[in-house]
């Protein structure tokens, strides 16, 4: 198991997986490339603590080995443990 993904969603179609395997799923898709950047949109909205905790940790250990990741998160906490630098926006009210 990777992601804590059981071998079974390797070969389901898509339509049939969580909304929490298919994030799971395409990042790792994505980790396969070998990526020099990784733009990640909210990685781990739809996961729990366990499978938070495990992305977290390969992307820490992405970043160890060169690749850049470009993070946009509400989860400033997450921003935060990932992150080696951070440019929060803020919302302005428009007149």
């Amino acid at each position: 198991m990777f992601f804590g993904l059981a071998g079974h969603c390797l070969h389901t179609p898509l339509s049939r997986l969580s909304t929490g395997e298919r994030q799971r799923l395409a990042l790792l898709r994505a980790i396969l490339l070998h990526p020099e950047v990784l733009l990640l949109d909210e990685p781990c909205s739809a996961l729990d603590e366990t499978s938070t905790g495990r992305i977290e940790r390969v992307l820490q250990a992405l970043q160890t080995r060169g690749t850049a990741i470009v993070l946009v998160s509400h989860d400033m906490r997450q921003a935060g443990r990932i992150s080696t630098c951070s440019h929060p926006f803020q919302k302005t009210k428009s007149s």
